[in-house]
């Protein structure tokens, strides 16, 4: 089959999985399926094939809190990663009201801590859910690593990135939500030779460091392409993890709970962004 073929396939998954311009993962867990953050991500996804359902920008926008963030659901209390994505597929799409992206900024920043990273959430919010402070507020490199990306103040930015490359170049590349070191390593675009196992998140992620990188990687392209399903869809990933909420990234062990996206869409959101990248850097 062809790559171009399959990127189709994958997209056509993906779009079916939305309703009422939302899409929602990880139902499985006791806080209930992800909204936002999952909407947000695969939107962002479907940016770049100009294929996002028309209604997903209105639904996505409604579910923004009066404080400025969006939160896992609404369940729960809105949170820095959570707002950063969201952020991330407004810029893809070209959303343009200042008022609502710059309340946005303001309050994903107010999670920046002393040294520079990005907590998940602020103090208040975990007391509000019953948590006690610790681990999730806290910086954490994933969250930080997107906020480089997307935040716009550059005093803010500059104390996110030192924070990271301190990191990266101590040769730390662990997330703190995310299993893989490749996460951290795309959003920074840092190279540093970790083996990539067979999880399609995750050579997903070395695939698109690589494309960032300019770097063409046809075998590690076939592998993954050779793993998508009849459907169009990517095998579930494992990549994801849900740490206590006063665990710190430190603290982390091969115990903490860890849960795999069962409707396989982020699996096959960053295949075919990956594949699709690869290829066009053969055109």
């Amino acid at each position: 089959m062809k790559r171009n073929e399959q990127i189709k396939m994958g997209v056509n998954y993906l779009l079916a999985q939305f309703q009422n311009g939302l899409c929602l993962e990880f139902h499985q867990l006791r806080h209930g399926p992800s909204i936002a953050w999952t909407t947000a991500c695969i939107g962002s996804t479907l940016a770049e094939f100009q294929a996002v359902p028309k209604e997903t920008l209105e639904a996505i926008l409604s579910l923004q809190w009066d404080c400025g963030g969006w939160s896992y659901n609404q369940n729960s209390v809105p949170d820095a990663d959570s707002t950063l994505r969201v952020l991330q597929f407004l810029m893809k799409v070209g959303f343009s009201d200042h008022t609502i992206v710059n309340k946005a900024e303001a309050f994903a920043l107010s999670h920046q801590q002393a040294d520079g990273g990005i907590a998940t959430y602020r103090p208040e919010a975990v007391a509000m859910m019953g948590y006690p402070e610790g681990g999730w507020t806290a910086s954490h490199p994933c969250v930080t690593a997107l906020a480089v990306h997307v935040i716009r103040d550059e005093q803010a930015r500059a104390k996110a990135n030192h924070y990271l490359v301190n990191r990266l170049e101590k040769g730390d590349a662990r997330a703190y939500w995310w299993q893989t070191p490749w996460y951290v390593r795309y959003e920074a675009c840092r190279m540093n030779g970790e083996v990539v196992g067979s999880d399609p998140v995750e050579i997903g992620l070395a695939l698109l460091l690589k494309a960032r990188l300019g770097l063409v990687d046809r075998d590690l392209a076939a592998r993954l392409a050779n793993l998508q399903l009849s459907d169009g869809s990517f095998p579930a990933s494992h990549q994801f993890r849900i740490p206590r909420p006063n665990q710190l990234l430190d603290e982390i062990t091969e115990k903490t709970e860890k849960v795999e996206d069962q409707k396989r869409i982020f699996a096959t959101a960053a295949a075919v962004v990956a594949i699709a990248r690869q290829e066009a850097l053969l055109d």
